[in-house]
């Protein structure tokens, strides 16, 4: 599809990709409400040619989503990998399946990103994204039950900006179209470890739930992996997604910034 200042093409399972006709045309110049149309119907939107984003007008596209979450640090989270890292986020580790904002209590609608630096292809880095929404319509009846009977507690260290402990129940309706989302994110094994606990069930039986979701989030139908490219720009729905990423190889060579809009 062609507009005046670009066109759009549908991705494979989910997503949309918007591609400037001139890249002198900035992001912000997508009304709004044509942007967060296409963020809910296609999950993600990947802005690809647009003008490079300064953090000041980063923030100002963030703003015309809504309000962003101020951290310690202020809105803008630096993601590269440091050499005195104190949390699996700042190293080149996997970072498993998860949603943002559930340890402080402030889940935030949209997760905006802009790459700064992409990692050569080839060598990981990879953010991905799985959704949640239509794994639970293609789960059997069975799977659905037992995951609404379920909730999970999680925990973790306060060593970054976010941790303590919280309990989620696997499905939640999506706030602002009501359908059933999942609510599920994977232990963590590394720097500041997050774990999981579910009442009334035993280790082996949250191991094996584990497991089994682990097989699940990767589907080819519910999953993708979005190869970073210098400049792009990707708005993806927090409450119908789960996201992680991909190890990487090169410490110096992926720079991605992000905000969190609630």
């Amino acid at each position: 599809m062609k507009n005046q200042g670009w066109q759009t093409r549908a991705l494979s399972p989910f997503g949309l990709e918007v591609i400037a006709a001139a890249t002198a045309t900035g992001p912000e110049e997508i009304p709004t409400p044509t942007l967060k149309g296409w963020i809910a119907s296609d999950r993600y939107v990947l802005l690809r040619g647009f003008a490079p984003l300064s953090t000041e007008s980063m923030t100002r596209l963030a703003l015309t989503l809504g309000k962003t979450l101020e951290w310690e640090f202020g809105a803008v989270n630096e993601l590269v990998a440091k050499p005195d890292a104190k949390n699996y986020i700042y190293t080149t580790g996997r970072v498993p399946f998860h949603w943002d904002g559930a340890f402080i209590g402030k889940i935030p609608h949209y997760i905006l990103f802009f790459c700064e630096v992409a990692p050569p292809e080839h060598s990981g880095g990879e953010t991905i994204f799985c959704d949640g929404a239509h794994l639970l319509r293609g789960a059997t009846p069975e799977q659905r039950a037992s995951w609404r009977a379920t909730s999970i507690t999680y925990s973790t260290d306060k060593v970054v900006h976010y941790g303590g402990s919280f309990t989620s129940p696997m499905i939640a309706p999506h706030p602002v179209s009501g359908e059933e989302t999942l609510r599920f994110a994977e232990p963590v094994l590394d720097l500041n470890p997050v774990n999981l606990e579910i009442p009334g069930r035993t280790p082996e039986q949250r191991d094996a739930l584990v497991d089994e979701m682990a097989k699940l989030l990767r589907k080819p139908e519910y999953f993708v992996a979005h190869q970073w490219r210098a400049g792009d720009v990707l708005i993806a729905d927090n409450h119908a997604l789960l996201h992680g990423r991909n190890a990487f190889v090169h410490a110096a060579l992926r720079h991605i910034r992000r905000i969190n809009i609630l």
